[in-house]
């Protein structure tokens, strides 16, 4: 007959267990107290690393953001930055006049393109207010037509309409602003209700540069 021993003979081979530390931690093997990891010098120059690269991408992705911004880029077919500080509008009148038709009212102007850079061309926005600040009218126009008030006044809508289409149809060179050169402008309302427009706006919302 066989003992206990010989029919479990591993549970007596086996090893005392060692109990572990009352503090719950453990190491595989003791550090000098005056010694750091090796890690921690290569890993402290990495981060550093990367904190730069980061930074420089930071640096170039704003500069690109401000490119885009400034000089109207497509983004998503959404167009971003129009207005440039360097456009300015100059010599700006508006007012109402009478045709034989009725009454239109009528905004010219100039845009000086004081930048480095020429543009493929330049869309103003129009705006008319009455005394509470409400918009009456709104229209957009290429800069580069010019009428005078003395010829707007004596044409009639039909004409003056067909002169500015064929004029957006003329092609993309009678559109061009070369750097420091002034180009002018004008818009012409036609809408009802122009008798209680008391002020107006005109903003560049469009300016690529070529």
């Amino acid at each position: 007959m066989l003992t206990k021993e010989e029919i479990h003979p591993s549970k007596a081979e086996e090893p005392p267990k060692t109990k572990p530390p009352e503090n719950g931690t453990t190491a595989p093997f003791p550090l000098p107290e005056h010694q750091a990891p090796e890690e921690a010098v290569p890993r402290s120059r990495k981060g550093l690393i990367v904190l730069v690269i980061a930074l420089v991408l930071l640096a170039a992705g704003s500069g690109g953001f401000y490119y885009c911004w400034m000089n109207f880029t497509d983004l998503f077919g959404i167009p971003m930055g129009a207005s440039d500080k360097r456009l300015s509008i100059r010599n700006l009148e508006g007012q109402e006049i009478v045709t034989k038709e009725g009454r239109i009212f009528f905004i010219s102007g100039t845009v000086l393109n004081g930048s480095t850079k020429p543009r493929k061309f330049l869309i103003l926005r129009a705006k008319l207010f009455d005394k509470d600040g409400t918009v009456l009218a709104e229209k957009d126009v290429v800069s580069g037509l010019s009428f005078s008030k003395d010829k707007v006044g004596a044409m009639q809508k039909l004409d003056i309409e067909k002169t500015i289409n064929d004029f957006k149809l003329s092609g993309e060179k009678n559109f061009q602003v070369g750097s420091g050169k002034q180009v002018p402008f004008s818009v012409v309302f036609f809408d009802e209700g122009l008798d209680r427009a008391k002020e107006f706006t005109i903003e560049i919302i469009e300016s690529p540069i070529l």
